[in-house]
């Protein structure tokens, strides 16, 4: 069912993006920086429209950088270790609460 997503589903995939990219340097398989950015554009486009117009879905224009991700992470999933999944959450964490607008932030710099 197109469009019945909500704000804690969208919340989810940018965790999974975040999470994928600190995988992603702590060695667990690689694509390319802008992969992340515009996922993360992607998301945010979908989230502006869910605030706006209470239709949360993701347009199929933005969904490809998004299934690049989410593929990336099901490797991840099955190859990184538990410890490496703890750290990557761990990393999450404190990038939640800092100032850094994207955990990629001082790459783009």
């Amino acid at each position: 069912m197109a469009g019945r997503g909500n704000g804690q589903l969208l919340t989810d995939l940018i965790r999974v993006v975040y999470v994928t990219w600190y995988l992603q340097l702590a060695g667990f398989r690689a694509t390319d920086l802008e992969i992340y950015q515009e996922a993360e554009r992607a998301l945010a486009r979908c989230g502006a429209r869910g605030m706006e117009e209470n239709i949360w879905k993701i347009d199929q224009s933005d969904a490809m950088a998004i299934e690049h991700v989410l593929a990336l992470h099901d490797w991840q999933l099955e190859h990184a270790p538990v410890s490496a999944m703890l750290d990557a959450q761990k990393r999450l964490t404190r990038f939640a609460q800092s100032s850094k607008v994207s955990p990629w932030q001082q790459i783009d710099a």
